[in-house]
């Protein structure tokens, strides 16, 4: 049914390729957290008998979707089963788990913009809200508790191409402003969007708002100690 749903914890294990051990991993409690806080938050109602401390890999949690507040579109980030093979059936050496946080971070930031069936624009003025994201390393690793060069190890991975697969994120370096004539210039965020259709449109619309942002009429060559 279109409102009910079930888990079962190994499954999870099976996709995202987590070994099933005795002692159950940090991953499997984090699993029953998010079910914890779904349930608490009204967002799902489980269904079936779930006793969180006697929960087994197989166990099949069942739950009813309470549609009303889950919006998926309006308070959670989506991420399809295409995006979730790319991060974790590509054979690198990069922890999966940070590769799909960090996603998860960038697309939770790009704002969708409403659109009609035959997706014509909504809004009247697209381009003061592009799809993009830009943020400093600094800023995302410490959000993301990472180590910069772990960030700009998933960000190459996220904007390149695996296994003949086009990449999830289109990377777009800027520049760099001086907003002090006596210190050297600095390198501005890159800008990252969703690598689908119109993507171009939306770095024009990302570059000129950053102009807006840092007012400046344009930005100067990137410097010599640039990363991500």
């Amino acid at each position: 049914y279109e409102d009910s749903s079930y888990i079962v914890i190994s499954e999870i294990f099976d996709l995202c390729g987590y070994k099933q051990t005795r002692h159950k991993p940090k991953i499997f409690y984090e699993i029953i957290k998010c079910l914890l806080f779904l349930n608490e938050s009204n967002l799902i109602n489980i269904t079936s008998d779930f006793d969180i401390y006697n929960t087994g890999y197989t166990d099949c949690i069942q739950m009813d979707i309470i549609c009303q507040n889950f919006d998926a579109t309006e308070n959670f980030s989506k991420i399809t089963s295409s995006q979730l093979d790319f991060i974790m059936m590509g054979e690198s050496s990069i922890n999966k788990e940070n590769i799909l946080m960090a996603f998860l971070y960038i697309n939770s930031y790009i704002y969708i913009r409403p659109k009609k069936n035959d997706n014509e624009e909504i809004m009247y003025n697209p381009e003061t809200r592009p799809e993009a994201f830009w943020r400093s390393m600094q800023s995302m690793a410490k959000d993301l508790s990472m180590s910069k060069d772990t960030l700009n190890q998933c960000l190459s991975y996220l904007t390149s191409n695996v296994d003949d697969k086009q990449p999830l994120l289109i990377k777009k370096e800027v520049g760099s402003i001086q907003p002090d004539p006596s210190q050297p210039p600095q390198n501005t965020p890159n800008i990252y969007v969703l690598n689908k259709e119109g993507y171009e449109q939306e770095i024009e619309w990302a570059i000129y708002k950053m102009l807006q942002i840092y007012n400046v009429e344009s930005f100067g060559e990137l410097t010599g100690n640039y990363k991500d």
